[in-house]
This record gives structure tokens, sequence and C-alpha cells, in this order.
């Protein structure tokens, strides 16, 4: 169970994690949070955070970052900034970048399970 403290800031099972940016959405999985930020104080794309989904265990431990899942698929080393991120059946992540890239993911490991470009 988790309670968001501020727009920062967010409680889960007793530990705080607190972010640089603003938590635009969560979701809940049955083992992790997929938890998105954003910098709602700019509707301008390139004020919005790079590398902007973590995934967080029930405990409040991060598992992963997108940053670490992309690297490996990304021969130019550029960071995304994460525009869509919504849940795929009970057990994909689905999220896309601004350049149109739709990843589908396994929340739990971040293992990449399917990538696709859209306009």
């Amino acid at each position: 169970m988790y309670n968001i403290i501020d727009n920062v800031r967010i409680n889960i099972n007793n530990k705080i994690l607190k972010f640089d940016y603003d938590i635009k959405k969560i979701i809940e999985f049955e083992k992790v949070y997929i938890i998105q930020l954003w910098n709602t104080k700019s509707n301008d794309i390139a004020q919005q955070p790079t590398s902007n989904v973590y995934c967080v265990d029930k405990q409040g431990k991060i598992l992963w970052n997108i940053k670490s899942i992309f690297e490996n698929y990304n021969k130019y080393r550029d960071e995304f900034i994460f525009t869509s991120c919504e849940r795929q059946d009970e057990d994909k992540l689905r999220i896309r970048t601004a350049c149109g890239i739709v990843t589908i993911i396994d929340p739990v490991s971040g293992k990449i399970l399917k990538k696709s470009w859209s306009k």
C-alpha cells in the first residue's frame, strides 16, 4: 500500500521515497508499483525529465529505472522522455517515448518484451 505525501514524495510500506520531479502517475501491479515523473510546471517537452519511469517493489525499494533498461537497446546512449505509461493486461507495462518508440515491458524484471515505432 502506498500514500502520496506531496507532489514529489510517496510513502510505500513506511519507507518514504523522494523524487526530483512531480509524481505524474502510479500504476499498481501485483508485486510492484510503476511511478512516472513529470515536470508539472512546464508544458514544454524539452523541460520534462528524461528516464522518468521507476519500478518500486511493495517494500519501497527501487528495482529499476527505465534508463538502465533502454541502455542496452540504444546505440546512441540517448536518454528518452517517456510521455505515456499504461498497464497492458495484468502483467505488462506499455510505455511510449516522445519520439514514438512504443515498448512493452515486464514490470517486475524490466525485460523488454516488444518494441515498435508509432507516429
